[in-house]
């Protein structure tokens, strides 16, 4: 849910991005997030090319609606917030190409089938049941803040060796699986591991993002993550999971802030708020861009490049308003 109610002299636009734009449902079609033209049993509803192609290479039809695109001077907006279901990559992707000055934050919405018999519960202009709404500003300069705490390694950094899309296919000492298990039995030994993994990748130049795994094959030695986004040779991996001990790493602020977090099998702790906020908490996780004060840099499909959508459990972005 997001209701927005302007301040006077603050320079807002509402918006909806839906199914009705070209947006398509990458996360429903993607199991894999590699699909083949022949074989693809939702090919009438996407637009892949011929051939095994990755889930970031689908042709987007996308259109924003009026309200964005009449804006005079999109460099002029500092922040977009939203509320969504789980399929915001293309929007973001849009987003970002439109808007790469402007800060990006968003929440998706718990699911509400048996509390109102819709899908979601996403109220702006109107109610929605799928999609995107939200509000650009013109009025703010902020930065967001993104934290992952609770987790604890169980690997060592490893290099990446070989990867297709979003599945991790050879690190330096080996195939993928076989080391995760293998790091997993020197950690736990023969304790069975009931809690979920995650992955912490890092580019070479210090940047990182930490996405679930999602699955792995032994015989073959891949290990998926929770991304529609690419990795590439090269870059840095940690296998983590979540630790017993539970804490916070938000800290209060006098300023008003928007904080979106994502709740894990305890909750999500929260300190004792001192000051204006705007956020929540729910399992299906954030999404955050960072604006970009220069020319944006044409976007390869990388994890490190455009907004990043985190559906990590105990993780946490925060923006302080000017």
């Amino acid at each position: 849910m997001l209701f927005h109610s302007p301040e006077p002299n603050e320079s807002s636009v509402p918006f909806y991005v839906g199914d009705e734009h070209g947006r398509q449902r990458l996360r429903e079609v993607a199991v894999g997030r590699w699909h083949n033209h022949v074989t693809d049993r939702f090919k009438q509803h996407t637009q892949w090319t011929h051939g095994p192609i990755s889930a970031t290479r689908a042709s987007s039809h996308i259109q924003l609606p009026q309200e964005l695109t009449s804006i005079a001077d999109p460099s002029s907006v500092s922040l977009i917030l939203f509320a969504s279901d789980k399929e915001t990559r293309q929007v973001l992707d849009i987003l970002d190409s439109q808007f790469p000055r402007a800060a990006k934050l968003g929440i998706v919405g718990s699911q509400t089938p048996f509390l109102n018999g819709r899908d979601y519960t996403l109220l702006g202009p109107n109610i929605h049941t799928n999609g995107v709404v939200g509000v650009a500003f013109s009025t703010h300069t902020c930065v967001p803040r993104v934290a992952h705490t609770g987790l604890e390694a169980v690997s060592n950094v490893l290099r990446i060796e070989r990867c297709k899309g979003n599945v991790v296919l050879e690190l330096e000492q080996g195939d993928a699986a076989h080391l995760l298990i293998a790091a997993l039995r020197k950690q736990r030994g023969t304790e069975r591991v009931d809690s979920r993994l995650f992955a912490r990748v890092t580019s070479a130049q210090g940047e990182s993002r930490v996405f679930q795994v999602t699955g792995g094959n032994p015989a073959k030695g891949g290990i998926a993550l929770d991304t529609l986004r690419d990795l590439s040779p090269g870059q840095n991996i940690q296998f983590m999971m979540q630790s017993a001990s539970e804490h916070s790493a938000i800290t209060t602020s006098h300023n008003p802030r928007v904080c979106f977090g994502v709740s894990s099998d305890h909750g999500f702790t929260c300190p004792e708020v001192t000051t204006q906020m705007f956020g929540g908490a729910t399992e299906g996780g954030f999404s955050y861009g960072m604006p970009q004060p220069h020319e944006t840099q044409t976007d390869c499909g990388s994890v490190f490049t455009g907004s990043t959508e985190c559906a990590v459990p105990g993780s946490s972005v925060t923006l302080d308003l000017d």
